[in-house]
């Protein structure tokens, strides 16, 4: 009986500890700038212990910013996390599986003493007739004219659109995706948010700034 009880103590402490997921769950939210507000999905725990998956955070609006890929690399001390919202850091995307996304192109070298002005040609990552945007965030009408009327003082073009019963509030639109990339790099460098690029699908003609559109 004795060996029995010791037993039944060992398997109640062993279930009483948190799993690989729930661990690498409290690493990323600590890495958040709203830990409390981390929501998870997709969680998968990789064969050396590491876990992936997809996390989405409130930004300092306190709006939700979209969910964004995370690797939590298991190490001797803890949880090491890469967040990679945008897919362009290709050891987390190796590890995860997920594909990277197109960068922009660099700009091309300057000709050599040209004997007149020469275009810059469209990159390859560029389609024609296709116009872009930077979603900033997902939350409700209130708050999306909040930010909104914060960002065009800010000398933004915002605009939001209502989709399926939420706000979406988005910058843009951008004739190049090279012009959206540098102002969703601007967003996160001057005001930390974490917005994605998208194809701007159109809301009627188009939106002028901070106009919530039925």
């Amino acid at each position: 009986m004795r060996t029995l009880s010791v037993v039944m103590v060992a398997l109640a402490l062993a279930g009483c500890g948190d799993s690989a997921v729930q661990d690498a769950h409290k690493a990323v939210a600590y890495k958040l700038m709203d830990p409390g507000s981390a929501q998870f999905r997709e969680d998968r725990e990789l064969a050396d212990g590491s876990v992936c998956g997809e996390v989405n955070g409130k930004n300092s609006y306190g709006a939700y910013s979209g969910y964004g890929h995370y690797l939590a690399r298991k190490g001797a001390d803890g949880f090491q996390v890469v967040l990679d919202p945008q897919a362009t850091n290709p050891d987390a995307a190796q590890a995860c599986g997920y594909p990277l996304a197109a960068l922009p192109a660099p700009a091309p070298a300057p000709a050599q003493a040209p004997a007149a002005p020469v275009a810059a040609a469209k990159g390859p990552n560029e389609i024609a007739g296709v116009k872009w945007s930077v979603k900033v965030a997902s939350t409700s009408a209130e708050s999306a004219a909040a930010m909104s009327k914060k960002l065009a003082g800010y000398g933004y073009a915002p605009y939001v659109a209502r989709e399926d019963n939420v706000s979406r509030v988005y910058v843009g639109p951008f004739d190049s995706k090279s012009d959206a990339t540098r102002k969703l790099d601007q967003l996160r460098r001057d005001h930390k948010l974490r917005g994605v690029l998208v194809r701007y699908r159109g809301v009627g003609d188009l939106p002028a700034p901070a106009v919530v559109h039925g």
